[in-house]
């Protein structure tokens, strides 16, 4: 029972976290999403310490766990829409290309030197060890 009120408080302050987010997007004028701004505040939020891991940690597990799930209704809404495709497929096609090259670059280049902080900072313990 615990559990499963700490759940639903973690939703919520997800929630309003990305309700933030629509807020800022609407009032700002922003061209950005909403959900997008709010993740980018969730980040914020993480790195400055204002809010700990641990209280949105049960419920980010479980979406990201079930992430695949959410993707359902996109994939028979897009079903729907093979006229898009036929339109409009090549620009597609390569922008999506060109993000999932770019993504996989980002991504390695974080990877490693995420890693190689590690590594120096695991090298300076073990000096101060000796």
């Amino acid at each position: 029972m615990k559990k499963t009120f700490a759940f639903i408080g973690q939703l919520f302050m997800l929630l309003i976290i990305c309700k933030v987010g629509y807020y800022l997007a609407t009032l700002l004028h922003l061209p950005i999403p909403g959900n997008v701004i709010g993740m980018i505040l969730l980040f914020c939020l993480l790195q400055m310490k204002v809010i700990k891991v641990e209280w949105i940690e049960l419920t980010s597990g479980f979406l990201v766990k079930h992430l695949a799930f959410f993707f359902i209704p996109i994939s028979i809404s897009l079903m729907t829409m093979g006229w898009l495709f036929i339109e409009f497929g090549l620009p597609l096609a390569l922008t999506l290309g060109v993000s999932l090259i770019f993504g996989f670059i980002v991504s390695a280049w974080t990877v490693q030197k995420l890693s190689i902080r590690g590594e120096d900072k695991r090298h300076d313990s073990a000096h101060h060890n000796i």
